[in-house]
Order: structure tokens, then sequence, then C-alpha cells
């Protein structure tokens, strides 16, 4: 299957309405793999003596890439996608700015699809990993 990067920008930046509401940007996507950033803005602190991101926002975004990567295992615009469990490391506290998101495949099947994330502003100091589990329903013609 051709990624549609297009399309998936479409999905993801303006289809779904919580990632309109964050101005979520797609960075990259390809076959079983996702970037986003997610854009700082104030409302995100969730400690504001340290200026910290809120936690719910980075497991938001890494449900959303991690989901994005399951994505691009779709064969049909009739298949569907939920999340089973989501499991979140934080590692570090995140600063007051623009935050990215990866994820990608760590195995996909028939019903079944595992994702690994990470969040971070430099790479080289993640932010949060993650562990994603998605339900994912085939349409078979």
């Amino acid at each position: 299957m051709v990624i549609d990067k297009d399309l998936f920008k479409e999905v993801i930046e303006n289809f779904i309405p919580m990632h309109q509401m964050l101005g979520v940007k797609l960075v990259d996507i390809g076959k079983g793999y996702a970037k986003i950033m997610i854009p700082f803005r104030p409302e995100l602190v969730g400690d504001p003596r340290r200026m910290s991101l809120h936690g719910g926002i980075i497991s938001l975004a890494l449900d959303s890439v991690g989901g994005a990567a399951a994505m691009t295992t779709m064969l049909s615009p009739d298949d569907s996608l939920s999340t089973i469990d989501i499991r979140i490391d934080y590692l570090r506290p995140g600063k007051p700015q623009d935050f990215f998101a990866e994820g990608e495949l760590a195995r996909s099947g028939n019903r079944i699809i595992v994702t690994r994330m990470i969040a971070y502003h430099d790479k080289s100091e993640p932010i949060a990993e993650g562990k994603g589990v998605y339900n994912v329903k085939r349409k078979i013609d």
C-alpha cells in the first residue's frame, strides 16, 4: 500500500477535533511510522510552578502518534482502529515549548497492532516513552 501523505495530513490535522484544537501537525508519515509536532501554548502547562507540560497532553500525543503509525496498515477507508491499552513512562518534565512525538510499529496482526512511541523536545533527552496496543477491524471483501 502506498501512503497518501496528503490524506494522512488531512485526517491527522483537520479530521480529529482534539488535534484541531491543539494544532497538531503531521511532520512525517511512512509505512509503520509517524511523527507529529504539538505547538506550545500556555494552556498546555500542567505545573505552573515549573512551567512543565501537562502529562495528559504528552499522553495524548503518544496515543495519537501510535494510532497514526497503526493507521498506515489500514487497507480500506472502512477499516477502523481503537486504543485497547497504552502505557506511558514519564522520564522528565516537558518544557514550555513545541514538542515532537514519534511512533513506530512493533507488531501488526490481523486484529491487534502494537506500537512504540517517544515524546521529546530533543531526541537525546526524551520526555516520555510509551507502548500502545490498538484493535484493528479490517473490512474484508
